[in-house]
């Protein structure tokens, strides 16, 4: 075995290690909404995916840009504002809405918006 198969070989074991997480990370973030929950956090996270908190910031700064807390938060952000445009919640309240997108309290979802549109401008 040369030793440029044996390091091919390490690399691609790492890789599909690497790209299996970030699918898991995916799964359970976008497709189950995660970050619909009001107790998401880097912690709860890491403890349901059973991974450290640095390598799940890493993918989360990696292959979106964002650290996990902002993630969760835009994420929540672009629910709402799909929610708060919904002809089926036209008798909710802004605020069950606010709630049921995964913040605690409406002046969470205001500080957020405040601050996203302070980084965009």
């Amino acid at each position: 075995m040369s030793l440029f198969n044996f390091f091919e070989g390490i690399t691609v074991r790492f890789g599909k290690k690497n790209n299996h997480l970030k699918n898991v990370f995916d799964h359970y973030f976008f497709d189950l909404k995660y970050y619909l929950h009001k107790d998401a956090s880097i912690q709860d996270f890491s403890l349901l995916l059973h991974v450290s908190s640095e390598k799940l910031n890493k993918i989360a700064e990696d292959n979106y840009n964002l650290t996990f807390p902002i993630l969760i938060n835009e994420y929540r952000y672009r629910h709402c504002m799909e929610e708060l445009n919904n002809p089926v919640n036209a008798n909710l309240s802004i605020d069950s809405i606010i709630k049921l997108c995964g913040y605690t309290a409406n002046d969470k979802f205001v500080e957020f918006v405040k601050e996203r549109h302070k980084s965009i401008q």
